[in-house]
């Protein structure tokens, strides 16, 4: 098949370009004429083209021969033919429990509802489920994960919905004792982490990482130039207890490959993906902004319908790893360790309460807390850190964005007019130019008391500071 549909990006997508950009989660990509989940085969081949299969006796007999039509690719959601939800699962280091996050978009919470279908989430495919949901507007936003609390602990987790009965299987913890990775959420200390379901991970990405507390995590000192690790602590959920301590892969060595192929992973080198403009509010992983165009740096090309959900036509690479991207509906980019949801239909309702902006003006600013600070001069936008001190100049100013709404503007200070003596002094201090002096050109004008003292004394050493010079004609002295 040419094409399959990516419950990541929530669009249909192509192999060859999908091949590019990697990817080989489970229930990832699903048929995109019957809905059931296929894989990406001949990824790296160069004896086949790249190509969705679907897995043995999952639907191959009926569609293994559809190619489906170039030009053919649907980025609307709906265009999806699989009734499975979309799910997945977190730790929260605040509450310090596991949470599975399941979400629908507005068709599927319409569809379930009018079946008066139920989510179900079992421990084992066997027995009862331990926890049940029904899927609804009132259970449900559409798009917006709803996190329930795993309170059941288990290898292994068993979700179905009564619609079609289908449970699958999603691993958890590892028996081996080998650790559970989490990719954290944002840079704050108190975040929320998705499970790693892939076996890769990449350097620069800050991890969860839990074991039962009858293991231990591995010692991994002799790594500490190459991995940076907190101190470990232990919690209490799901009458069990737990070891948990986040860690970040600064270098990908023989020895860190060796460590994290003991726990069954690989190391890959980081992707970049940043939002550049417009600014935009963090809700729920989704960056909200009011705009029709997003411009995003990245590491790697954006290919539509391979790692982002929109069409060719809605990027404009502009250079230097920038592209300008069209919004129509909610926007997504996914490659390894990079992604972003990007939504550009956000209204506010007429009685919003206005931000209070506060002003200030100085010679130098030190930034005192890790707020996000941006620094604009004639050079262009540069993002300011804590602790970092910038004079501010003529037509510089800085601004404080609080959760991507501009809260703050710091000004220079503004400078007292000098005039009269102090002007004088200011000028011969400042400016050491000088000329010969010429009265014919000063005899026409008439002089204010200081100009002609000064010229007195200019009479007496033959030369005139010449901005002096120009500021006298000019009547400013």
């Amino acid at each position: 098949m040419r094409k399959a549909y990516d419950t990541f990006l929530q669009s249909e997508v192509s192999a060859d370009l999908t091949a590019k950009s990697g990817g080989s989660e489970a229930y990832r990509y699903e048929c995109a004429r019957c809905g059931e989940e296929v894989r990406l085969a001949a990824a790296g081949s160069v004896n086949m083209v790249a190509h969705f299969r679907h897995r043995s006796g999952n639907n191959d007999v009926d569609c293994e021969n559809y190619l489906g039509q170039y030009g053919a690719i649907s980025i609307d959601s709906r265009s999806r033919k699989s009734r499975n939800e979309r799910a997945e699962f977190y730790f929260d280091s605040i509450s310090k429990m596991f949470f599975l996050g399941l979400c629908f978009s507005e068709d599927e919470i319409i569809t379930y509802e009018d079946a008066s279908a139920k989510f179900e989430l079992r421990a084992s495919a066997q027995e009862q489920a331990f926890s049940v949901l029904r899927i609804n507007n009132i259970n449900f936003i559409p798009d917006v994960p709803r996190m329930i609390p795993i309170d059941r602990f288990s290898y292994n987790y068993f979700l179905s919905n009564t619609l079609n009965n289908i449970k699958r299987r999603y691993e958890f913890f590892k028996k081996d004792g080998s650790p559970t990775l989490f990719k954290i959420q944002g840079n704050d200390t108190e975040y929320r982490a998705r499970l790693i379901r892939s076996t890769i991970l990449y350097t620069n990405v800050p991890y969860f990482a839990v074991v039962e507390s009858r293991f231990s995590l591995p010692q991994t000192s002799y790594l500490s130039s190459d991995i940076e690790i907190s101190a470990a602590f232990r919690f209490e959920t799901m009458s069990r207890s737990f070891i948990g301590q986040t860690l970040t892969i600064k270098n990908k060595t023989t020895d860190v490959e060796s460590l994290l192929s003991s726990w069954g992973y690989q190391v890959d080198a980081s992707e970049t993906l940043t939002l550049l403009w417009p600014p935009a509010a963090q809700i729920n992983e989704v960056s909200a902004v009011c705009s029709d165009n997003a411009f995003l740096f990245s590491s790697f090309n954006l290919e539509p319908h391979g790692n982002i959900n929109v069409h060719s036509t809605d990027v404009i690479k502009i250079g230097n790893g920038v592209a300008r991207v069209s919004i129509h509906s909610r926007v997504k980019v996914f490659r390894k360790n990079a992604e972003i949801v990007i939504d550009g239909g956000t209204t506010y309702p007429a009685n919003y309460e206005t931000l209070s902006l506060e002003e200030g003006h100085t010679h130098i600013y030190t930034v005192l807390d890790d707020s996000t600070y941006y620094l604009f001069n004639r050079s262009g936008a540069t993002l300011i850190s804590e602790g970092q001190s910038v004079s501010l100049t003529p037509g510089s100013l800085i601004k404080h964005y609080n959760s991507g709404y501009l809260d703050g503007v710091i000004y220079p200070a503004q400078q007292n007019e000098l005039s009269g003596e102090p002007l004088l002094y200011d000028l011969l201090a400042h400016y050491k130019r000088t000329e010969s002096l010429s009265l014919e050109s000063l005899a026409a004008l008439e002089l204010s008391d200081i100009a002609s003292k000064y010229i007195e004394e200019c009479i007496q050493v033959g030369v005139i500071n010449s901005a002096a010079k120009r500021f006298i004609e000019e009547g400013q002295l």
